[in-house]
């Protein structure tokens, strides 16, 4: 009998030991998930649209992580089902596992709300600046080629672009025409500049992109939630009440072929 039950604990210790380390795993991709989610959401800005959307890239991309931490969880109970604290972890988690999957469903319309509020910011501060750009360089234009003087010209362009603004010492001692030609230059070089500036910036926030990106976390964030629904119990009880109906519909259509 001592021979029965020294091989009994010699069997049951390396699935102890397999479980408390599955456990430990399991604590540590918890922390790992909720350490790079806390990271995108802090500070919090909440009517922030870019702010909502790192949120949600955050919450999508840190997914498999909690997911593993729960299969791990999962295991641990399978390998030692005797251990009332896995256990109760593990419904822990179940409940958890509820409250994800709404989250990821209510992810969806924050993502296409965010991103559609994130374009038409970035399009809308784009063509702010572009507008503005344009007319600070048409207003110098015009105050280059109708200048009549050194100080006239000085006066002109610290009244567009500010008291700091204005022509260097050597500018001053540059006469009119060739001081006209040098500054039409280079203002023509400027707004070649700040076409090249827009156009990088409108490359970064093409809407194909943003689009591409929204669909991908979208389709995540409903995978995800279908995961954790199965894993709550919410769709496996609601197929068990599915298959217990129809075959109550069955028994009664056989009854009413036996009469």
């Amino acid at each position: 009998m001592a021979v029965m039950n020294d091989s009994a604990t010699s069997e049951i210790e390396p699935r102890i030991s397999l479980a408390r380390w599955l456990s430990v795993f399991s604590i540590c991709l918890s922390v790992v998930f909720l350490a790079g989610v806390l990271t995108a959401a802090l500070p919090p800005r909440l009517m922030d649209p870019q702010w909502q959307l790192s949120l949600v890239a955050a919450l999508v991309n840190n997914a498999p992580v909690a997911v593993l931490a729960v299969l791990l969880l999962a295991l641990a109970v399978w390998v030692h089902p005797a251990s009332d604290r896995l256990r109760g972890r593990l419904r822990l988690f179940r409940r958890w596992a509820l409250a994800a999957c709404l989250g990821f469903l209510l992810l969806v319309p924050l993502q296409g709300y965010a991103a559609w509020r994130f374009y038409s910011t970035v399009t809308g501060q784009q063509q702010q600046q572009s507008s503005e750009s344009t007319r600070r360089l048409a207003d110098l234009r015009a105050a280059i080629a109708s200048a009549a003087s050194h100080q006239e010209l000085q006066a002109a362009v610290q009244e567009i672009f500010g008291p700091g603004a204005g022509l260097s010492p050597q500018e001053f001692r540059t006469p009119m025409p060739e001081l006209r030609r040098q500054l039409l230059a280079k203002a023509e070089a400027a707004a070649q500049q700040i076409m090249q500036q827009i156009e990088a910036r409108t490359a970064t926030t093409k809407p194909d992109l943003l689009l591409k990106d929204t669909v991908r976390l979208a389709v995540a964030s409903v995978a995800y939630a279908v995961g954790f629904a199965f894993f709550c119990g919410v769709l496996p009880r609601t197929q068990r009440k599915g298959r217990s109906l129809g075959s109550q519909v069955d028994e009664e259509y056989f009854r009413s072929l036996a009469k």
